[in-house]
């Protein structure tokens, strides 16, 4: 975003354009992210290894108490913000979004230890290659947080496999909801997450071709590619899955019209436009 020194204003870019600017240039702060997660890991395990014992004042473990919550809820609402900002990039500023940071554990457990040593923070080596975004800036969609969107997401989820299962028509709901979040990074990921290829393929015949509806399931499956493994594996089974429902032309049509992340449309390519459910592994 804009930043300001000594009273002077710092920018590049749009920001040189448009003094109302924000945007968001997302490696860098995914290592504002990962540099925040450090620290809260740190304190939490600091906390955890220095509870004061019976009778020893605690307003200093109160403090790192509150700094390490306080550090857990700008994760949360970091991490929010930069999946805003990868899945909807600025034109000639795309990028793939790498795994997603390590989820802050909740203040008062154990911290769980990484595998590896954390890397050492190198300077930058000079400005982002990336053209900042701002989408992330501002608005974030219709859920205060990512545990919210992914509940609602998770719940839709239910109720489509269950209308599936039974023979019956996904709730209007469901469908509004659908179209409301289709542009939620959090949301989608978590929907397609739990739907799976057949679940997808569900989903899509059950939009009995509806314009709105395919249109719907078309955008959150391109928004979801960018959060979930959506590789050739997964996109063989969709199609196999839609081939099986007799959706597998429309289907295509999707995949073919959907903002695919970089690596979901690398896959798609590897399988070709038209894949068969033989090919299915």
């Amino acid at each position: 975003m804009g930043a300001q020194m000594g009273g002077g204003q710092m920018r590049t870019g749009p920001g040189a354009r448009d003094p109302q600017f924000r945007g968001i240039d997302p490696p860098a702060l995914d290592q504002v992210i990962r540099q925040l997660q450090d620290a809260q890991n740190a304190i939490q395990g600091w906390l955890n290894g220095h509870r004061p014992p019976p009778g020893v004042p605690t307003a200093g473990y109160r403090q790192a108490d509150e700094v390490a919550r306080w550090a857990a809820e700008q994760l949360e609402m970091l991490t929010r913000r930069y999946n805003y900002a990868v899945t909807h990039p600025s034109p000639g500023g795309e990028v793939d979004a790498p795994p997603a940071p390590t989820p802050a554990p909740t203040p008062g457990t154990r911290t769980p230890q990484p595998a590896k040593p954390p890397k050492s923070v190198q300077p930058p080596r000079g400005p982002s290659q990336h053209a900042p975004t701002p989408r992330g800036a501002g608005d974030i969609g219709n859920f205060p947080d990512r545990k919210a969107a992914t509940k609602a997401a998770r719940t839709d989820a239910l109720a489509v496999v269950a209308s599936i299962r039974d023979g019956r028509p996904v709730p209007d709901p469901v469908w509004r909801h659908l179209k409301a979040n289709a542009d939620d990074p959090d949301y989608t990921g978590a929907l397609y997450e739990r739907l799976g290829p057949a679940g997808a393929a569900a989903l899509l015949k059950a939009a009995h071709g509806d314009e709105a509806k395919v249109r719907a399931v078309q955008e959150a499956l391109g928004v979801s590619s960018h959060h979930m493994t959506m590789d050739a594996r997964w996109l063989r089974a969709f199609l196999a899955e839609a081939d099986r429902a007799g959706v597998r032309p429309v289907a295509v049509q999707v995949l073919a019209g959907a903002d695919l992340s970089p690596r979901a449309r690398e896959a798609l390519a590897r399988i070709g436009p038209r894949p068969h459910a033989a090919d299915v592994a």
